[in-house]
């Protein structure tokens, strides 16, 4: 997968509700691939056993919503335990969404570096839908890494 693969450039989708990150992160990233859904669609396929209004995502691995992209016919995958070299290296290539469980928030990845054909590896472009939360805005450094992780991260690898 490349950056002319999908639309990393698409708007900011601000979420609808305080819970609910992972489905508006989740509906930009399908978006971004030609899927025109919407964040309540997003949570009406992940369902309650998957998100619920007073927890948010109940399964902070991202295991969930590989299970509901695959009922899409998205393939994905997950990892629990996502380092900053992980997400700097396969940001921009593909669409990715990614939750840090001290920030208790979920947000899409745009770009880094090294898709970009830069070799700084020091932030990372988000699709931040709650913008400010934990004074995060639009990109996350490595510090910001560190003190609101650990993070998991959920990648498209086909659709």
């Amino acid at each position: 997968m490349g950056i002319a693969d999908w639309n990393w450039r698409l708007e900011t989708d601000l979420q609808d509700y305080a819970w609910d990150c992972a489905a508006c992160s989740t509906a930009w990233a399908l978006r971004t691939i030609g899927y025109d859904l919407s964040e309540q669609d997003v949570i009406t396929g992940l369902g309650p056993t998957r998100i619920s209004p007073a927890l948010g995502l109940l399964d902070a691995s991202g295991a969930g919503l590989v299970q509901y992209l695959s009922e899409l016919g998205v393939t994905a995958s997950n990892n629990p335990n996502a380092t900053w070299e992980n997400i700097v290296d396969a940001a921009g290539f593909q669409p990715m969404v990614m939750g840090g469980r001290e920030w208790c928030h979920w947000v899409g990845v745009r770009m880094a570096g090294p898709a970009a054909g830069r070799q700084t590896r020091d932030h990372v472009l988000l699709m931040n839908s709650s913008p400010g939360y934990r004074g995060i805005g639009q990109h996350l450094t490595v510090d910001n890494f560190d003190w609101l992780g650990p993070f998991s991260a959920v990648w498209f690898t086909a659709w």
